[in-house]
């Protein structure tokens, strides 16, 4: 996926392995600023300074920054902190249930996502929707969900499906790596053994349990801590309707 999406913005921009990209022209591809990007470039010791000091990216550092940098798209009544949240939100289709899960998978901290949610809300593209959950018995959660229905939608989501997280981050990985299942989702796993309800060693079996059950609060917990290769893995099970193979592979493509 990024390969595709690195030939895709290449491609576009009509860049061979002979050209090369200022800091200005990478850092407008980037969505960041050209300190950023200069800084990016001494941080990773590239040697793309010229006679004249100016950089000049060839296509494996231009790419090597991209992975340090990822990537974010420029709308100008959004800040990056409200389109980190759009994208995570866009990725997540159950919805998340707190503003620390908005900013976990959005690579923020939970005081720049709270900050961004409250705006994003005040102009519709947000929404805070309650659902009835089993936590040991029914009560009500309030979930934070993407209004696709707005009328900017449609334009904000071929934007929000270019944002690239830094690869270097790997917060998402290391929280993946302490989860379990939680209490209120037990009552799914009655008749598992405690071993298989840590994420890091059961995550194809908890991706499973979720799709054959296809609880609702299950999956959109799933969606957060899960690794893409376990809901690959689950994907393969046998008995799984299309649908609901097709609904893994979504899963896998949106947490990597």
């Amino acid at each position: 996926m990024l390969a595709d999406s690195k030939a895709r913005v290449w491609a576009a921009a009509r860049i061979n392995d002979m050209d090369s990209l200022s800091a200005a022209d990478l850092a407008r591809e980037l969505g960041t600023s050209v300190p950023r990007v200069t800084r990016a470039a001494k941080r990773l010791g590239l040697d793309a300074r010229q006679s004249n000091g100016r950089f000049a990216f060839d296509r494996n550092e231009a790419d090597r920054i991209r992975d340090e940098l990822g990537v974010t798209p420029r709308v100008a009544d959004l800040s990056n902190s409200e389109l980190a949240v759009l994208a995570a939100l866009r990725s997540a289709p159950f919805g998340l249930e707190s503003t620390r899960a908005v900013a976990r998978r959005g690579n923020l901290s939970p005081t720049a996502a709270g900050r961004a949610l409250d705006a994003l809300v005040r102009v519709g593209l947000v929404e805070r929707a309650t659902h009835t959950i089993a936590a040991g018995r029914a009560r009500e959660a309030a979930i934070w969900r993407a209004n696709s229905q707005h009328p900017r939608w449609s334009s904000l989501d071929p934007l929000l499906a270019r944002l690239e997280r830094p690869a270097s981050d790997d917060r998402g990985r290391r929280d993946r790596g302490r989860a379990r299942v939680p209490a209120r989702l037990r009552h799914l796993f009655w008749n598992s053994a405690p071993a298989q309800l840590d994420v890091e060693r059961g995550g194809p079996y908890i991706a499973r349990r979720l799709l054959r059950t296809m609880d609702v609060q299950g999956l959109a917990w799933g969606a957060q801590v899960i690794a893409p290769e376990a809901w690959e893995r689950a994907a393969r099970a046998r008995g799984l309707d299309p649908d609901v193979r097709r609904l893994a592979h979504n899963l896998a493509a949106a947490s990597r």
